[in-house]
């Protein structure tokens, strides 16, 4: 991506149409203005954040539409080589549930606008509306940050948040999918599952959770008493194994380690240089 369109989009959201104010004044009539055109000549975005559409939400929607219509166009571009074809850049919702409806045609606003520029607000238009996943919006701010090559903090701004808001989110796309798809379903919380990314045993623990509707500060203190217990089981060293060890080191003058487990293990040597090495194979060979 060209340093040009990585500060188009720092500039923020706001800039995305600004840009296009004075252009729309001597460009065709058609290509700025409300129109309605046939659904079956939209396509979704491949851009889209969003990846799964609550069906009892879009029937709600689609009867919505039914009694007052479609009160707001939505945003499309025409498609790239493809004559009479358009690709939505905001609105799937109302287009997915317009055809539900049974709509033929759909109002819609169309608008010239490069790809980055699309991701970003197609982006924004699901994030506002607050019923995007934690996990489809996090996927999102990664795909737009790799396909246009820019960083979180440069996505930040553009998106009028903070770079630890960005990277909170992102780093949810390390836990388990079996916990992706809980928070997915709703099924637990971004504050409840922030505590456990990374740990071992992440989806064991996210049952937990969910069983015993834990929030998150009794998530935090879960952790810590797993830690406390962990430190309590400790095996203690067995003093003669210290005691060998010890001799070992004195024989040889290199560090020493034995591991033994019911009279069978091995024995370590941390040697420094090739020097050492060489000495300790001749005592070895003797």
């Amino acid at each position: 991506m060209s340093a040009k369109n990585k500060r188009g989009l720092g500039r923020g959201i706001e800039a995305l149409f600004e840009e296009n104010k004075e252009k729309e004044v001597n460009i065709n009539k058609k290509d700025n203005t409300f129109d309605h055109l046939p659904i079956e000549l939209i396509k979704p975005n491949s851009l889209q954040p969003r990846k799964s559409f609550d069906m009892e939400l879009l029937n709600e929607l689609a009867d919505s539409i039914r009694d007052k219509g479609v009160l707001q166009p939505i945003v499309v571009r025409e498609s790239k080589g493809k004559n009479q074809s358009w690709q939505i850049i905001a609105g799937e919702r109302r287009w997915r549930a317009a055809q539900i409806a049974g709509l033929h045609k759909i109002p819609v606003y169309i608008k010239n606008l490069k790809d980055d520029e699309v991701a970003i607000v197609a982006l924004i238009e699901n994030i506002q509306r607050e019923n995007l996943s934690p996990i489809d919006e996090a996927k999102g701010y990664k795909r737009v940050m790799e396909k246009f090559s820019i960083t979180q903090e440069e996505l930040a701004k553009t998106m009028h948040r903070s770079r630890a808001y960005i990277a909170n989110f992102t780093r949810l796309l390390s836990l388990p999918i079996e916990v992706q798809k809980l928070l997915e379903n709703k099924k637990i919380t971004i504050g409840q599952v922030r505590p456990i990314i990374g740990h071992k045993n992440c989806l064991k623990l996210a049952k937990i959770i969910i069983s015993k509707s834990l929030n998150a500060r009794q998530v935090e203190q879960l952790l810590k008493e797993e830690k406390k217990d962990k430190s309590n089981n400790k095996i203690e060293p067995d003093i003669n194994i210290l005691h060998l060890e010890r001799e070992l080191e004195a024989s040889l003058g290199l560090q020493t380690k034995i591991t033994d487990k019911n009279g069978k293990g091995k024995i370590s040597f941390i040697y420094k240089n090739v020097e050492q090495l060489d000495e300790l194979l001749k005592k070895i060979k003797l």
